[in-house]
């Protein structure tokens, strides 16, 4: 199975890109597997039992998706930084400053993959995408970061990866990210172990 973690609205806004480009995949077929959407919550104390939870389908690809306001194209993260720094509030109203995602934890973890051959996956579908290197210091991060350390305890690890979605790009509509996502986890069970 395909587990696709995307977040809630937040900040004020009624939507989320990631969200709603992910409903697009749930319950598709990508590569021979099953696709499940999660709604992951914009809360930085829930984060690390809901991205848990995604474990709990014992799935062949975990794939987290955000939205990012600056971002113009999908954007494919390498890691998650240990550092929670928040410009806003999350949805509990906690805005975390230069503290810790994990109180010890490495400084950074990255995602067990060349990211370059997974965004030309969504390149050669057509969705515009590019390799990041590090998923911020919001509600992504920690949720990368958790997701990360949660698959490295496990054996046969699924690969983990997090894409940001435009989230006010005009060339952004939710079916065409879609279409990269899709192009993205079919990428990243090429990655999974047998």
């Amino acid at each position: 199975m395909i587990v696709v973690g995307a977040f809630e609205p937040f900040g004020g806004r009624r939507r989320n890109r990631s969200h709603e480009a992910a409903q697009f995949l749930d319950g598709a077929n990508i590569a021979g597997h099953p696709v499940a959407v999660v709604k992951l919550p914009t809360v930085f104390a829930e984060l690390k039992s809901a991205v848990a939870s995604l474990f709990e389908h014992d799935p062949t690809v975990v794939l987290l998706v955000g939205e990012a306001g600056s971002a113009r194209k999908l954007q494919i993260e390498r890691m998650a930084v240990n550092v929670a720094h928040a410009r806003l509030g999350d949805n509990a109203g906690a805005r975390p400053i230069d503290e810790e995602v994990e109180h010890g934890g490495e400084a950074a973890r990255k995602v067990g993959f060349d990211p370059r051959p997974i965004a030309n996956a969504a390149l050669a579908a057509g969705v515009p995408c590019e390799v990041s290197s590090h998923a911020g210091t919001f509600c992504c991060n920690a949720a990368l970061y958790h997701a990360l350390g949660l698959a490295a305890g496990r054996p046969n690890a699924p690969p983990v990866a997090f894409v940001h979605v435009p989230a006010r790009w005009p060339w952004a509509r939710n079916q065409r990210a879609a279409r990269g996502l899709s192009a993205i986890a079919a990428a990243l069970v090429k990655c999974a172990p047998r």
